[in-house]
């Protein structure tokens, strides 16, 4: 029942919005997560690596021809090296959130900037290889913000980049040690229309 009344409520609101003018559209992104600050170098939490994936989903709402909302849904794992003490991390993160896209020229081409916000549901799973420890620590419904600009070359493809932050709690049964997960979200874009 539940999926029927989901389904029947977001058919609803296309076609609301179709009915009003929004151009709707959609697509994937995949490319690359880079741990910053805390999330990567803070001393046996930290990934130790800089490099991770990230793939994701959206829609896109065009307003105007310059303002557009974007609905998304990203997955990003960082996966950890080893530090001298023996400690590896490796962070997930699932993501639903939104943004407000600016497009200086328009959703087809050009410059544009992104600003959003997110919920988030972290996971990090740690082990030492020098001692017998494992396990894991989870956050869920943590806020997070994202700030960017991207390039696009036509109406199916743009390059973006976008700074991510999520408000972490550093302490307790599951904290991270450190209260911002940050990384440097580097994707390519694909649109469908």
């Amino acid at each position: 029942m539940k999926k029927l009344l989901a389904s029947t409520f977001l058919a609803l609101a296309a076609t609301g919005l179709s009915a009003q003018g929004v151009d709707l559209n959609g697509g994937v992104s995949v490319g690359a997560a880079l741990p910053v600050g805390d999330l990567y170098n803070k001393a046996d939490l930290g990934t130790n690596a800089l490099l991770g994936v990230q793939v994701g989903g959206h829609l896109d709402f065009n307003i105007t021809s310059h303002h557009q909302v974007r609905a998304h849904l990203d997955y990003i794992y960082m996966p950890g090296s080893r530090w001298n003490s023996g400690w590896k991390n490796d962070y997930r993160d699932l993501q639903i959130g939104a943004d407000w896209v600016y497009n200086f020229n328009s959703p087809e081409s050009g410059w544009y900037t992104v600003a959003g916000g997110s919920i988030n549901d972290m996971k990090v799973s740690f082990d030492n290889d020098r001692i017998p420890v494992s396990g894991d620590a989870s956050q869920s419904g943590k806020f997070g913000v994202r700030g960017g600009a991207g390039y696009t070359f036509n109406r199916n493809f743009s390059l973006e980049g976008t700074l991510n932050q999520v408000f972490v709690d550093k302490t307790g049964n599951d904290g991270f040690g450190f209260d911002t997960a940050t990384w440097i979200g580097a994707t390519a874009v694909f649109r469908f229309k």
